[in-house]
């Protein structure tokens, strides 16, 4: 039997719904200017815009880690009275935007990420943002400034660790099928 001949064979993986790799530095950039925008002020917010867009661009230099030391002193620059509810969404973005920043390290920006592949990630992330959210509420009540519990962090680390428990268990049921 020739090549010519012979029946042509293709692979088929089920690979299940996916985004493309280069959704990842794009989530970077976001959540490194939303960060900015909620942390730091004047000239800083400069820098920390341009750093995001900087790591986004370059997520295997420093620039990302750059980004997370500004935004940490960005926030240690703050006023002390003036800490509030938006304390949770620091928190919340800043480990966002360390996860982000790995994956993105791993991932080409060429290739297609398949969500399941993000369940573990996930499930970790929600689960240690609810217990950081949970910290932060004890925070800002022992300072007496807690004016509004940072539910909808607490609530979404909840969901996220939920969509990721959904994504892993299909992820088990289409292994076992």
């Amino acid at each position: 039997m020739s090549a010519s001949t012979r029946p042509k064979v293709r692979a088929v993986f089920p690979i299940g719904p996916w985004v493309p790799g280069v959704a990842l530095p794009i989530a970077v950039a976001l959540v490194g200017i939303l960060a900015s925008l909620l942390v730091l002020q004047e000239l800083l917010l400069v820098v920390g815009v341009v750093l995001s867009v900087v790591a986004a661009f370059r997520v295997r230099t420093p620039a990302p880690w750059l980004l997370v030391a500004l935004l940490v002193v960005g926030q240690l620059l703050r006023d002390p009275a003036g800490l509030d509810a938006s304390l949770a969404g620091i928190v919340l973005a800043l480990h966002l935007l360390v996860v982000l920043v790995l994956l993105a390290r791993a991932v080409p920006v060429r290739s297609r990420l398949q969500l399941a592949a993000l369940g573990p990630a996930a499930l970790m992330t929600g689960l240690i943002q609810v217990v950081a959210q949970v910290l932060v509420a004890m925070l800002l009540a022992a300072q007496d400034v807690l004016n509004v519990l940072p539910t909808a962090s607490t609530i979404g680390g909840a969901l996220l660790t939920a969509i990721a428990g959904l994504l892993v268990l299909t992820r088990t049921v289409e292994r076992d099928a």
